[in-house]
């Protein structure tokens, strides 16, 4: 809380000491300081970006604290509706809530004492951690007119939680990813408290969202904008955004009418008071009395619910496992079930069956992933360990994951391991092979000959 008490109180202040340097424009800029740190930030200004006027500003929380990464999605957007794209290199997945706010903190000094930034014009971004980061700093600044969120929700912590007309919230999610479910249920939440929001879903994994979604979510936080008053009712726009929402809902109607109710009820929702929808409601009324439409959403619920009990009975076998820090049958029940698990989803391809399996099976391997990063940081390296082993079953092929089973042997001091590993990684082509010797993990080996063999076959 204290990390975000500077931005609430001095706010006006720095928008006032504002002094725009002479930056590039049309171009990411990355690794820029951070007053007072050893922090930096990516910037990116739109073309038409003029400094002697209040701009827009729209701060984006990529969970790797790789700001550059996230930002590329919103360049389209960002020439669209001409906001300035801030991204931080600092805050990430895995570290306390304060720390993040902490950074968050200082870039918000940086960039109001930079630049000039309209108060009513400023939003914020995130993907999985980043997003529940973004929603966060919203709730409690009360200073973010709209929040992206993708792939992910509201922060787990409740006295982050969005209150009546707080701001905008519209979340973004993947058919595949993992969080699918959570998005839903963070809608519904949403609604509940009376908190403005949408949900666009669209065929993807758990990754950033492609352009045309990000354009898509800041195209409705332009149409709330108008209905607050923001902005004054640009009628092209509301008539072209109007033209694409609709052509999404009728490409829909034929081979996946659940989504297509989605997309009506969010015409009608947002475009009643400019257009006469009477047909679009009969329309929806018509899909909706449908045998298709209501095997469909039964078809949905039985998913979901064996999706559920899925991912319970995996959670349990990994619960028990990680108490011990080990597997007591040597990951036999995990390659069975992962390998049972992958025929289930090649048989099933794209249908919506094989769009659940798929979100299971990247839901388990990223809370092991997750669990391994939080060991190593608490210094937990057994725990790690294990985590790591079972991440290899889940990539049986690729050579990072058997390199970080190495690096957790060798945390454990496990030579042997470390070694068998190492070599398992070079076979399967891990990049900058060489470098590896160079890393203060691996310090401790490097005068034993099967290390050094290791390299000098490599370097032959």
């Amino acid at each position: 809380m204290r990390g975000i008490f500077f931005f609430l109180l001095n706010f006006y202040v720095l928008v006032g000491l504002a002094q725009t340097n002479h930056f590039e424009k049309g171009k990411i800029l990355n690794s820029l300081p951070v007053q007072n740190s050893s922090e930096t930030y990516a910037v990116y200004l739109p073309t038409s970006f003029d400094e002697t006027k209040l701009s827009a500003v729209v701060f984006i929380f990529d969970p790797s604290a790789y700001g550059a990464n996230g930002m590329k999605t919103f360049i389209t957007s960002a020439e669209k509706f001409n906001y300035i794209l801030i991204a931080s290199n600092n805050t990430k997945n895995g570290v306390a809530y304060e720390t993040n706010f902490a950074i968050t903190n200082r870039l918000f000094a940086t960039v109001f004492s930079t630049f000039k930034i309209d108060e009513k014009q400023i939003y914020a971004a995130g993907f999985s951690g980043g997003s529940r980061l973004a929603t966060a700093i919203a709730a409690l600044t009360e200073k973010i007119q709209g929040v992206v969120a993708c792939g992910a929700g509201l922060a787990i912590n409740k006295s982050f939680t969005p209150k009546k007309e707080m701001f905008s919230f519209v979340g973004l999610v993947g058919d595949e990813d993992m969080n699918y479910q959570e998005m839903f249920n963070t809608k519904a939440l949403l609604d509940k408290f009376n908190v403005d929001n949408e949900l666009f879903v669209y065929n993807d994994t758990h990754r950033w969202p492609p352009s045309e979604q990000i354009e898509r979510a800041f195209g409705w936080l332009e149409i709330q904008a108008y209905k607050k008053n923001i902005k004054s009712v640009d009628s092209q726009f509301v008539q072209s955004f109007f033209e694409t929402q609709y052509a999404i809902a009728d490409s829909l109607v034929i081979h996946n009418k659940f989504r297509s109710v989605q997309e009506y009820e969010s015409i009608i929702k947002n475009f009643a008071s400019y257009f006469e929808l009477k047909a679009t409601q009969q329309k929806l009324d018509g899909i909706k009395k449908s045998p298709e439409y209501k095997s469909q959403v039964e078809q949905r619920a039985t998913y979901i619910k064996e999706e559920n009990e899925l991912y319970e009975k995996f959670s349990k076998v990994y619960s028990n496992d990680i108490l011990a820090a080990k597997s007591d049958d040597n990951f036999q029940w995990w390659r069975k079930e992962l390998r049972r698990l992958n025929i289930d989803i090649e048989n099933a391809k794209a249908t919506p069956r094989g769009k659940m399996l798929k979100r299971l099976k990247y839901s388990i391997f990223a809370g092991a992933y997750e669990s391994s990063m939080g060991y190593i940081y608490a210094e937990k390296y057994q725990h790690a360990l294990y985590c790591d082993q079972l991440l290899v079953y889940f990539n049986p092929e690729q050579a990072y994951w058997y390199f970080r089973v190495a690096q957790s042997y060798a945390r454990n001091d496990d030579f042997k391991h470390t070694i068998r590993n190492l070599k398992k990684a070079k076979e399967l082509g891990l990049q900058r092979f060489q470098a590896i010797q160079q890393s203060p993990l691996f310090a401790k080996f490097k005068q034993k000959k099967k290390f050094k063999k290791l390299f000098e076959e490599e370097s032959k």
